[in-house]
């Protein structure tokens, strides 16, 4: 792994580890991108790291390394980028893209860096410690500046944690010979000037991870937990466009796919105090939203990388979700249209009956027909379809007297809890998008359900739903 220098005065230990980012990237580089590979490495007898790698041909890789020590250390590392001229970019804070040339010193800390020089692109992530808080979150305690300077081969890029016994180090990034985001492309520049992984979010060994809400258990102002649902990783998969979102997006999706229980779901680890009050359930809980949301994102990278895992992974999570909405569910009768299911929302095994929203029933219809374009499975399509007529057998108690929609259906039998502005929206625009590929036409009572929500959307100067064509074509 290169040259080891160990330095250490009375204070404390330092640790100066020197390596070129070339060898820090090609760790099992032959190895087919279908798999991550993970290196261990004792640096002494006090600190160690292990690095996951992913390396796709023609593209780059991308790394991200988890580092502790068993006694308070200072831990650096170095690698080096080849090349004379070199620029800096990075989003401040107003989404603004700022370009500077590389010059010696700190760089800016709390955001992505892109540093490109004529012969390399990195992405690199900022050098923050965690202490680990149980079920799935992490608390954010420190981080150094990195730091830049010149040598006659290219650029030194330093990382420097401070470790001690709990606390670990992450470091993360990408580096490709290719332009890794192309900044005068106007939908690369929205997407990336929007990623945040500094703020409500961050990349931790084990994936992404989201800020705690205050009613999670466990939380401090500080912590994140590994949220199912990976924003950022279902962003890069299905919007793409970039050699960097290819290598991020698939590399973390991946990574998410260590994190499926036994049973073959992405549990919820923190225990959620609304859910424990309102229904009984603990952490460790099923969440059919983001399950939902992962299942569709595997679909997309299977379609647009062809890789056999990703198919493998929707089948997966799939198969669970079939089980919870056969076994917990309300089920509803039309004589015309037959029986119809509303899927709970939520499952644990310590919890009782529970909410089935709307949008939560949506997106696993969409991901459901998505399915069922792949593998051509009946079961698949009769599934959603069951779920679709839970919708249609209910579609006026759904609609409030201002037009808005109600957000669940309650385990009494009644509407409540309050819709998001236009998410809902946009769930029932897959769906008659799906259909319409699948069936040749829409549904004329989610379209009913879509043009009452809109009007109440554009009464209510709401901005951000998605706008298309009508071609829905309602039976």
């Amino acid at each position: 792994m290169g040259k080891k220098v160990f330095m250490c005065d009375f204070r404390s230990q330092v640790l100066v580890f020197m390596f070129t980012f070339a060898v820090l990237l090609s760790l099992n580089s032959a190895v087919s991108a279908a798999a991550l590979t993970e290196h261990y490495q004792e640096v002494n007898d006090q600190v160690s790291y292990i690095q996951t790698n992913n390396s796709i041909p023609g593209k780059g890789s991308f790394f991200m390394r988890r580092v502790v020590s068993k006694t308070d250390h200072l831990y650096w590392t170095s690698f080096r980028i080849p090349g004379e001229n070199g620029a800096l970019r990075y989003f401040d804070d107003d989404r603004n893209l700022v370009e500077a040339p590389m010059v010696e010193g700190s760089l800016p800390q709390g955001r992505i860096l892109f540093l490109s020089t004529d012969k390399y692109n990195y992405i690199l992530g900022q050098p923050y410690t965690y202490r680990d808080l149980g079920a799935g979150t992490r608390e954010a305690i420190s981080s150094h500046p990195i730091q830049l300077k010149r040598d006659q081969d290219g650029w030194i890029v330093t990382f420097r944690y401070s470790l001690s016994p709990g606390v670990q180090g992450i470091l993360w990034g990408a580096g490709s010979s290719q332009n890794l985001v192309d900044f005068n492309n106007k939908d690369q520049f929205r997407l990336w000037s929007n990623y945040d992984l500094d703020k409500n979010a961050r990349l931790l060994y084990d994936g992404y991870h989201y800020r705690s809400p205050s009613t999670y258990h466990p939380s401090t102002p500080g912590s994140y937990w590994r949220i199912p649902s990976d924003y950022l990783t279902n962003s890069m998969i299905r919007s793409g466009g970039s050699t960097a979102s290819e290598l991020i997006g698939a590399s973390l999706l991946k990574i998410a796919h260590k994190n499926i229980s036994n049973e073959g779901f992405l549990p919820s680890l923190p225990r959620s105090s609304w859910l424990f009050d309102d229904y009984g359930i603990e952490s460790g809980f099923f969440d059919t939203r983001f399950n939902a949301d992962t299942i569709e994102t595997n679909i997309v990278a299977f379609r647009r990388y062809g890789d056999s895992v990703y198919r493998d992974m929707a089948v997966r999570l799939a198969a669970y979700y079939l089980e919870h909405g056969r076994s917990n569910k309300y089920v509803v009768y039309d004589p015309i249209i037959g029986e119809g299911w509303l899927v709970h929302d939520y499952y644990h095994p310590s919890g009782r009956e529970n909410h089935t929203s709307l949008n939560h029933q949506l997106q696993a219809i969409h991901s459901f027909l998505l399915l069922y374009e792949s593998e051509r499975s009946p079961e698949y399509l009769d599934f959603a379809q069951k779920m679709i007529n839970g919708v249609k057998i209910t579609r006026d108690r759904w609609i409030m007297p201002d037009g808005n929609l109600e957000y669940a259906y309650m385990p009494d039998g009644s509407m409540g809890l309050v819709d998001y502005d236009y998410l809902t929206y946009n769930d029932l625009l897959n769906v008659q998008e799906d259909l319409v590929r699948i069936k040749g036409q829409g549904d004329q009572d989610l379209q009913i359900l879509m043009e009452s929500k809109r009007l109440w959307m554009d009464r209510n100067n709401v901005s951000g739903y998605r706008k298309t064509e009508d071609t829905t074509n309602p039976s």
